[in-house]
């Protein structure tokens, strides 16, 4: 179907820009009219699946769209007209297109889920999974809640990562900045004051020596080098499975580092597989799904090992002992949840170990990051003190004598 962005006006005569797929022109026209809007102006674009003029769609928006489903679903009001208040209630342009969109698709005749899943880049896998669950199961506000509580933790994981690398990233750009300015334009004019008095350097001073003169005459190569190292990682860890998996597998065994990856893939994993078994999704599906949220491939392997494991016939407890993957305790409460049938609890359990279990990994990651670069920051600053000052006073004891 064809892809329009057209320019429209509403009741009040405010101009609207928005974005829709129509059969024709004319089918445009129709749409706009049934949403309140008049045709100005259109033209037929290509499609972009998920993009879109207005870019991305916010967290915070898809959870206020999954709380108004939830709610309006429990009042008892109908599937469209759902749709047509939480198209009119977002305050996100380039959601309430999409919205419109969807809204078109379910009044043409396709399912809820369906039409959500022509939109991939804002309703991912798992949404639309768990959307196709509360239909099948004729209860649509159950999943749109799991919905919004498991985006909100994806939220809270997302902050958490946030804090983790915001800090540490600034300090090592202002360490960068510092190191360049002191070697570009401060230590040469103090070379040149030290060579001039022809005072006899030390190895740390003619070490900062040189290292200043690599930075004046290649100081091109300070920059290039690392941007083309960063681009060739990404571009092998993106084009190379092999790469990929040593290189996530590398990550893994960093002190501090490799362990935080580890918790906040597990409760990913965690946090995913619980909202699908609890909308009713069977385990082998839940966790062919929840495996797709893990980034590390090593534990993603892990996790497929472990579905295939349960498949043969092996309790899930079991399954997850053989991956070695996770922690003891947490085997034990997937052991728990299995022999008293109380799988949901269990969840839960798991969900709050692995939120304090993430909390504190990041925590300590930050706390040892932080201190690591400023005593970086630290020693080249006293090295350069040593190495300049250090002739000097050298010279002065020597005149003293």
């Amino acid at each position: 179907m064809p892809f329009y962005l057209y320019k429209a006006v509403n009741e009040v005569g405010r101009q609207v820009r928005g974005e829709m797929t129509a059969v024709n022109a004319i089918d445009l026209e129709e749409r706009l009219r049934e949403i309140g809007l008049d045709l100005v102006d259109a033209r037929e674009a290509r499609q972009r699946k998920g993009g879109g003029m207005f870019g991305r769609v916010k967290i915070q928006d898809i959870i206020l769209l999954c709380i108004q489903f939830e709610q309006l679903d429990r009042a008892g009001v109908p599937l469209l007209d759902s749709l047509a208040d939480a198209r009119d209630a977002t305050d996100s342009k380039k959601l309430r297109d999409i919205m419109t969109e969807v809204y078109e698709n379910v009044k043409s005749g396709e399912m809820l889920s369906q039409a959500l899943s022509h939109h991939p880049r804002v309703f991912g896998e798992v949404f639309v999974g768990l959307v196709a669950a509360g239909e099948k199961t004729g209860n649509l506000s159950d999943a749109f809640g799991h919905l919004a509580e498991h985006m909100k933790w994806v939220n809270d994981i997302r902050r958490k990562i946030k804090k983790a690398l915001g800090y540490p990233i600034m300090l090592m750009i202002v360490i960068t900045a510092v190191i360049t300015l002191l070697m570009l334009f401060v230590v040469p004019k103090l070379v040149n004051f030290l060579e001039a008095q022809g005072f006899e350097l030390p190895l740390h001073t003619r070490a900062l020596i040189a290292v200043s003169g690599f930075f004046v005459d290649f100081w091109y190569l300070i920059f290039i080098i690392p941007v083309v190292a960063v681009v060739s990682l990404v571009t092998a860890y993106r084009m190379s499975p092999g790469f990929a998996y040593g290189f996530d597998a590398m990550m893994l065994k960093v002190p501090v580092i490799g362990s935080t990856i580890r918790k906040i893939d597990m409760a990913r994993f965690t946090q995913f597989f619980s909202v699908m078994f609890r909308s009713g999704i069977d385990i082998l599906e839940a966790l062919a799904t929840a495996q797709n949220v893990v980034a590390n491939r090593v534990l993603k392997e892990s996790i497929a090992n472990v579905r295939t494991v349960v498949s043969e016939g092996s309790s899930l407890t079991s399954a997850l002992r053989q991956s070695q993957q996770f922690p003891n305790l947490v085997v034990r409460m997937f052991k728990v949840g299995e022999e008293s049938g109380n799988m949901n609890d269990s969840l839960k359990n798991i969900n709050f170990f692995y939120e304090r279990e993430v909390n504190d990994a990041v925590d300590a990651m930050v706390g040892m990051i932080q201190p690591a670069l400023t005593i970086v920051l630290g020693l080249m600053v006293f090295w350069v003190v040593a190495a300049v000052f250090g002739p000097l006073y050298d010279s002065f004891s020597k005149m003293d004598v």
